[in-house]
C-alpha cells in the first residue's frame, strides 16, 4: 500500500507541474502573440494614414521608447491598390519587403477582394507559410489601398518563446522527477510509520487475545464436564466466533502488503479441486445439492496458500448463504479464447433481486445492516469477500459478483500461464 501511495503522489505532483508550467507558458505565448499583432496593427494604421509613409513622430507616440531610426528596418511592408470588380491587385511601394512575399499575397487577391466587399477592413491572411497583417481604406467604389505587413519577422519572439517553454517544461518535468524519485519517501514517512504501527496493533493484538480465549475455551471444556448447560454451550459458541474474527483480522492485516506476497506458477485446477473437495460433508449435511466442475491442468500466477483460501471464502459464502435444500456449483473452465481461467462459484439464492451486489466487497459489510450475528443462518463478519478482492487484485485478476434468475454468482478471472 505505502509504494502505491508513493506512486500516487509522485504522478499527482508531477501532472500539477505539468499543468502549472503548460497553463503559465501558454499565456506567455498568447500574450506574445496578441501583442504582436496589436504593434502590427498600430503600425499599419501609421502607414495607411500617411499614405504608405512610416511616420517616425506617430510611431514613438504609439509605440513608445522601443521605437526608432533603425526600429523601421524590422518591419517588412508593402502597399497597393485592390480593385474589387476586377479582383485585381497593384502594387505602388514595394521597397520595403522582398518580391516572393508581394507574389504570395497576390494569390489571396479573390479572397481579399471578397472580404473588402463584406467590409473586412483589416484581419490575417496566409499563404505558402507566411502570414500578413492588413489594414485598407476605401478610395472609390471598387477600389481600395491596403498596406500589408509580413508577420514573421514580428513574430520571431514568439517562436523562440515557444521553443525554449518546451524545452523547460520537458526538461523540468525529467528533473522535478528525479527530485521526487529522490524525496517521496520522506514524504510519505509519516504514513508509512502509522500504517506500520497499525498493522503491529492488529496482529499483536490478534494474538494477544487468543491466550485468554483459549484459557476460557479450555474452562469451558472443564465445566461441560461436570455439566453441560445452554450458557456453557453459548460461551463455547462465542469462543469460537472470537478466535475466527481474530484469524480473519490478522490474515487481512497481512495481506494489505501485497508485495509480502511472492507469485510463481500454480496448478489452479488441483487448488480447486482441493478446496471444493473439503466441503462435501459439509453441504451434505445440510442438505443441499453440491456439483463441482473443474477443468484439469489450468496454471496462473498466485500464492498457493493465498489462492486456496480465496476459494475457500467463496465456497464458503455459498454454502452460508445459500438456501434451504438448494444448490452450490463450482466450476472452474477456459475462457472462450482460451487465455483466462475463468472460476465461478454460484448458489441457490431466491431473494437477491433486491440485494446490492456492488456493496459485497466492503469490509464488514452484510446484508444485515444491524449486523445481527445468526447462528442459525450462519451469518459471517462481512470480511471473507473483501479479503477474496484484495487477493484477486493481488494476483491481477478480476472478481464480480452477479445475481441472475434466483441464483447468486461470484465470478473470479485469471490469466492463464501456459
Amino acid at each position: 500500500m505505502i509504494k502505491k501511495v508513493r506512486r500516487r503522489f509522485m504522478w499527482i505532483a508531477t501532472l500539477s507541474l505539468f499543468l502549472v508550467m503548460i497553463i503559465s507558458f501558454a499565456s506567455l505565448i498568447g500574450i506574445s502573440v496578441f501583442e504582436s499583432s496589436r504593434e502590427a496593427d498600430q503600425v499599419l494604421s501609421i502607414i495607411v494614414k500617411n499614405n504608405g509613409r512610416l511616420d517616425v513622430v506617430q510611431a514613438k507616440q504609439k509605440l513608445g521608447d522601443q521605437y526608432n531610426r533603425e526600429g523601421m528596418f524590422k518591419y517588412r511592408y508593402f502597399t497597393a491598390n485592390i480593385n474589387t470588380k476586377t479582383q485585381k491587385m497593384k502594387v505602388i511601394d514595394d521597397g520595403h519587403i522582398v518580391g516572393n512575399s508581394i507574389s504570395s499575397v497576390n494569390n489571396r487577391t479573390k479572397q481579399l477582394t471578397l472580404r473588402l466587399k463584406s467590409g473586412q477592413m483589416k484581419g490575417t491572411i496566409r499563404s505558402k507559410g507566411m502570414r500578413f497583417r492588413y489594414l485598407a481604406k476605401k478610395i472609390s467604389a471598387n477600389k481600395y489601398y491596403v498596406c500589408f505587413i509580413d508577420l514573421s519577422p514580428l513574430m520571431q519572439s514568439t517562436i523562440l518563446l515557444a521553443k525554449y517553454a518546451l524545452i523547460f517544461t520537458f526538461g523540468g518535468i525529467l528533473f522535478f522527477i528525479v527530485i521526487m524519485a529522490l524525496l517521496a519517501d520522506r514524504a510519505v514517512q509519516p504514513i508509512k510509520e502509522a500504517y506500520e504501527k497499525q498493522r503491529r496493533f492488529i496482529t499483536n493484538a490478534g494474538h494477544e487475545l487468543k491466550t485468554p480465549l483459549a484459557v476460557i475455551s479450555a474452562n469451558a471444556e472443564m465445566e461441560e464436564i461436570l455439566g453441560n448447560d445452554e450458557w456453557n454451550e453459548s460461551t463455547k459458541e462465542q469462543v469460537v466466533r472470537m478466535t475466527g474474527l481474530i484469524n480473519q483480522l490478522i490474515t487481512l492485516t497481512r495481506m494489505s502488503e501485497p508485495e509480502e506476497i511472492v507469485l510463481s506458477k500454480i496448478n489452479f485446477s488441483e487448488t480447486a479441486k482441493q478446496s471444493a473437495e473439503s466441503f462435501k460433508s459439509v453441504l451434505a449435511k445440510d442438505h443441499k445439492k453440491y456439483t463441482v466442475n473443474i477443468d484439469p491442468d489450468l496454471y496462473v500466477n498466485a500464492e498457493q496458500h493465498s489462492l486456496l483460501e480465496l476459494v475457500n471464502i467463496l465456497i464458503d459464502n455459498a454454502q452460508k448463504y445459500c438456501d434451504p435444500e438448494g444448490e452450490v456449483t463450482v466450476n472452474l473452465t477456459k475462457s472462450r479464447l482460451n487465455q483466462n481461467a475463468v472460476l465461478t462459484v454460484s448458489n441457490s439464492y431466491k431473494n437477491g433481486a433486491d440485494v446490492d451486489t456492488n456493496r459485497f466487497f466492503e469490509r464488514f459489510y452484510r446484508e444485515d445492516e444491524s449486523h445481527h450475528y445468526d447462528h442459525e443462518k450462519k451469518s459471517g463478519f462481512g470480511i471473507g469477500l473483501s479479503m477474496a478482492q484484495d487477493l484477486v487484485a493481488t494476483f491481477g485478476g478480476k472478481i464480480n459478483a452477479n445475481w441472475s434468475d434466483g441464483v447468486m454468482n461470484f465470478t473470479v478471472t485469471f490469466k492463464r500461464v501456459h
